[in-house]
C-alpha cells in the first residue's frame, strides 16, 4: 500500500514538472523549461515526452548536440512518435539557418543540403503517422522551401562565389522536385488549416524562390506578394513580421508605391525594423521623389549607428565570455553612439569595466578655492 501511495506521489510530481515546463517552453522561457523537463526526467529517465520536449527547447536556442541527443532518446524509446519526428525535423532546419553564416566551405554547404534532407526525412516520417498535423505539413513546405533556396542561391547570384567548386550531392530526390514538393505540403496544410498564416508566409517565399529564376520576375513577386498579404490578413495576432517581407518584394518588382507604404507600416510597428527603412529609403529613390536624398541620408545614419550597437554587444559577450579584454576602450570608443553609450552605462556587462574607469572631478563651489 505504502508502495502504491508513492508511486502515485511521483506520478503526481512528473506531471506537474512536465506540465509546467511545457508552460515555460511555449512562453519561450527555454532554459526554465529545459530545468523543468530535466528534473522530471530524474523521476523517470524513459519518459519519452519529456526527452522530445526538453528537445524542442533546446532547438530553439540551437542546442544542437543536446538537442539531437533528447530526440534520438525519445525516438529510441517511442519510434512511433510523430510529434518528435516533426519537430526534430524542424530542429534540422533551424540548425541548418543558424549554421548558414559559417558555410564558407564547399563541406560547410554540403552540410547545409544533409541537414535538411535529415530533416525532411523526419517529418516524411512525421507526415505518415500524424496525417492530420496541419503543423508537420508546414513545416514540412518551410523545409522543402530553404533546400530549394540551397539549390538556387549558388546559380542565381555566381559572383558571391557561395560554392568554390562543385559539389557531389546524393540527394534522395532530384532538385527540380523540390518546389512540388514543397508547394503539395503546403496546400496540404491549408486543407487541414484554411487560415494558417504561417504556412501562407512561408509559401510567399517558396514562390518568390520561384520568380527569381525566370526572366521577369515581377509576375511571380506579385503573386507571392497576394500570399504575404493573405497572411497578413489571417494572421489576428499580429505575430508575424511581414511588412518587411512584403515591402523587400515589392521593391523587388518594382512597384515602389506599394513597397514604400509596406516599409512606413513596418517602421511604425517596429522602429528597429532596418530593413524596412531601407526599402523605404530605395523605393523613394527610384521614383526620384525630392525628399530621397535626405531620407536615404537618414537612413545611412541609422544604419551606421545599428551598426555600432551590434558591435558593443559584440564586445559584451567577450567580455561575458572571459576573453582577452585589452584594447576594449579603444574600441568601444570607435562604436559610440546613444545606444552604445547607454548599454555601457547601465549594462551590468560592463561594471567592472566602470570601475577601472576615472571618475569625474567632484563639483566644488570656485569659492572653496579661497578658503
Amino acid at each position: 500500500m505504502a508502495y502504491d501511495k508513492e508511486r502515485e506521489e511521483k506520478r503526481k510530481q512528473l506531471n506537474k514538472l512536465a506540465q509546467e515546463g511545457e508552460v515555460r517552453r511555449l512562453n519561450g522561457q527555454y532554459t526554465e523549461a529545459i530545468r523543468l523537463f530535466t528534473e522530471a526526467l530524474k523521476i523517470d529517465g524513459n519518459y519519452a515526452w519529456a526527452h522530445a520536449h526538453r528537445g524542442a527547447a533546446h532547438a530553439a536556442i540551437d542546442n544542437w548536440d543536446p538537442c539531437r541527443a533528447d530526440f534520438e532518446r525519445a525516438l529510441a524509446l517511442k519510434p512511433s512518435y510523430g510529434w518528435a519526428h516533426a519537430h526534430y525535423g524542424d530542429a534540422h532546419r533551424s540548425h541548418a539557418i543558424y549554421r548558414l553564416g559559417t558555410a564558407t566551405t564547399p563541406a560547410a554547404w554540403q552540410e547545409q543540403h544533409d541537414l535538411i534532407d535529415a530533416g525532411i526525412a523526419h517529418f516524411d516520417k512525421a507526415a505518415e503517422l500524424s496525417e492530420g498535423s496541419a503543423w508537420t505539413f508546414a513545416h514540412r513546405g518551410a523545409a522543402y522551401t530553404y533546400k530549394h533556396w540551397l539549390e538556387v542561391m549558388p546559380r542565381v547570384t555566381p559572383r558571391l562565389d557561395l560554392i568554390k567548386k562543385p559539389l557531389l550531392r546524393s540527394a534522395p530526390r532530384p532538385a527540380a522536385d523540390v518546389p512540388r514538393l514543397a508547394m503539395e505540403s503546403f496546400n496540404r496544410a491549408f486543407e487541414l488549416n484554411p487560415r494558417y498564416a504561417w504556412a501562407y508566409a512561408f509559401k510567399a517565399c517558396l514562390l518568390a524562390l520561384l520568380a527569381r529564376e525566370q526572366p521577369d520576375m515581377k509576375p511571380g513577386l506579385l503573386v507571392a506578394r497576394d500570399c504575404l498579404l493573405k497572411a497578413l490578413i489571417l494572421d489576428v495576432n499580429k505575430r508575424l513580421l511581414i511588412d518587411r517581407p512584403i515591402a523587400e518584394l515589392l521593391s523587388c518588382a518594382g512597384t515602389y508605391d506599394e513597397s514604400i507604404t509596406a516599409g512606413i507600416s513596418g517602421v511604425e510597428k517596429n522602429p528597429s525594423d532596418h530593413v524596412s527603412r531601407y526599402f523605404i529609403a530605395v523605393g523613394l529613390k527610384h521614383q526620384q521623389d525630392p525628399l530621397a536624398p535626405v531620407v536615404i541620408e537618414q537612413t545611412r545614419k541609422v544604419l551606421e549607428a545599428a551598426r555600432r550597437e551590434i558591435n558593443t554587444m559584440l564586445h559584451g559577450l567577450d567580455v561575458l565570455d572571459g576573453r582577452d579584454n585589452m584594447g576594449m576602450i579603444e574600441k568601444l570608443q570607435q562604436n559610440m553612439c546613444f545606444e552604445a553609450i547607454a548599454l555601457v552605462a547601465f549594462d551590468p556587462t560592463w561594471s567592472t569595466l566602470r570601475e577601472k574607469l576615472p571618475s569625474p572631478p567632484d563639483r566644488q563651489d570656485p569659492r572653496a578655492k579661497d578658503d
